[in-house]
């Protein structure tokens, strides 16, 4: 807090500041998207979707390359200099350059790779969007060690209302896969335009190595992990594209992105707060685990339950939103759920690797992972796209017995006292889960009214059963909200 404004923040309130304000940002930016799509869905066929989903791993992988871990470096560091940040911002910009002009070149090939010659343009754009996004990394990464995600959060929403009026607008136009790249575009130089005025920070004519190779020591190898990350996120994406049609893509992105929604807004939230929260606790591991099992406990009452929900509930959503042309998506888009019901507390246990600065046990970590699921999803592509799905669903929960096992062996929060912190989480939303499928197999109303009943008894249920253990989630959360209008009081 500014000075003459009052005391100070304590890093609780920062934190739970942090936390209300990323979640503002998240979750009003993946409505916008998830509106946006809504329409773009209806507008579009499936295998536009498929056409921008076989180009996303290799923009993701050179954006690997591009940022080099840089920014968590930055994050992890105490107390970074200017001129490391503007030694990373020079990077960034050059290395964004480099393989833009690469990916340029290539476009050629990768057309060839999958069949389809459109693909070649379609690249030569989209993968503009590395340049654009070499301008916001250092900005980024220095509002959110400040945990400052009110800017942050306020910069995200416009950017995002910016590219789905030029995307919903253009497929208007007939624009077809078009109208995907043009929203993408403009949503990421929004963001930048806006970053750049909500931060003070310029880049000076300073370069140095021995900063970038100080950063390096622990970026590289959190840019090997993101490589390793990357590569396999988007395997799927790959193998599909090119064994199956865009078609089969197009259905399986539909999924994802519903799925996403919720997901990776819960992520984002977890890995946007905690990891520099426990950045700041790196030294006292009694306050870092008592942060990890807040923070654990905080989300999976929201993300078991929530899950669950939507695995329920799938048909008639997924028929609403999108149409019966969608409908093929609809097993994915459950199975995708029960992968994500542990989706969150994995990235709060890498996070904490992570935040102990242990860069070199987090690679070899996330690489024995990769190379598990690798293997695994090569043998579910082989035999149809559902075992594939279920593949990722087991790579999942091979992951986090991994990660938890990992944590114990840092901290001393393992495997046996993680599950027993969420088991009455879990066992609630299975009792919750299980009375509103029965239900919905018996109620003579139309599909999209029992959708609707289907919620409000799962909540009323959950809450009842919060409320009946005591869980101390529902109280935090409660606490949270009586906060936030206090301050809107004020």
């Amino acid at each position: 807090m500014e000075a003459g404004k009052g005391k100070p923040k304590s890093l609780k309130e920062k934190t739970i500041s942090g936390m209300i304000w990323s979640s503002i940002g998240r979750f009003g930016t993946m409505g916008l998207g998830f509106i946006s799509n809504l329409v773009l869905a209806r507008l579009l066929m499936p295998s536009d979707f498929g056409v921008i989903g076989m180009l996303h791993v290799f923009i993701a992988v050179s954006g690997v390359f591009v940022t080099a871990g840089f920014g968590s470096a930055l994050i992890q560091k105490k107390n970074p200099t200017h001129v490391d940040y503007t030694s990373v911002f020079w990077w960034n910009l050059a290395a964004a350059i480099v393989f833009y002009w690469i990916l340029f070149f290539c476009g050629p090939l990768i057309a060839r790779f999958f069949e389809m010659p459109e693909l070649c343009p379609v690249l030569r754009v989209q993968s503009l969007s590395l340049i654009i996004q070499a301008f916001s990394v250092v900005q980024t990464n220095q509002l959110r060690k400040r945990l400052r995600f009110k800017q942050l959060s306020m910069r995200s929403l416009t950017a995002a209302f910016a590219g789905a009026v030029v995307g919903i607008t253009m497929a208007l136009l007939g624009f077809s896969y078009w109208s995907l790249v043009a929203s993408s575009l403009v949503a990421s130089l929004a963001g930048v335009l806006l970053l750049w005025r909500l931060s003070s920070w310029r880049p000076t004519l300073e370069f140095s190595v021995q900063s970038l190779k100080e950063l390096f020591a622990f970026g590289g190898l959190m840019a090997l992990s993101a490589l390793v990350e990357e590569v396999y996120t988007n395997l799927q994406s790959l193998i599909i594209g090119k064994w199956y049609s865009p078609k089969d893509l197009g259905y399986y992105t539909q999924a994802r992105k519903l799925e996403d929604v919720p997901t990776l807004s819960l992520s984002h939230i977890v890995n946007q707060v905690s990891f520099p929260v426990f950045s700041s606790l790196q030294d006292d591991h009694t306050r870092l685990v008592a942060a990890l099992r807040k923070n654990s406990r905080s989300i999976n009452y929201i993300n078991f339950p929530l899950m669950a929900l939507l695995i329920v509930i799938a048909r008639p959503l997924i028929m609403l939103l999108y149409g019966a042309k969608w409908e093929i998506s609809i097993p994915y888009f459950q199975i995708l759920c029960i992968s994500s019901l542990v989706f969150s507390m994995n990235t709060l246990n890498t996070n904490i690797i992570k935040s102990l600065g242990r860069g070199k046990l987090y690679f070899w970590v996330q690489l024995i992972k990769r190379i598990i699921g690798l293997v695994l999803i090569i043998l579910g592509a082989r035999a149809g796209m559902m075992p594939l799905m279920w593949a990722l669903t087991a790579i999942g929960y091979t992951s986090i017995v991994i990660n938890m096992y990992v944590t114990g062996r840092l901290i001393g929060y393992g495997i046996g006292k993680q599950v027993r912190d969420l088991a009455g989480y879990f066992a609630a939303t299975l009792f919750s889960a299980g009375v509103v499928y029965l239900l919905g197999l018996v109620l003579p109303f139309h599909p999209y009214l029992v959708m609707l009943v289907q919620i409000l008894v799962f909540a009323g249920l959950y809450i009842g059963l919060s409320l009946l253990f005591k869980f101390e989630s529902l109280y935090t959360y409660l606490d949270i909200a009586r906060n936030y209008l206090k301050r809107l009081k004020k």
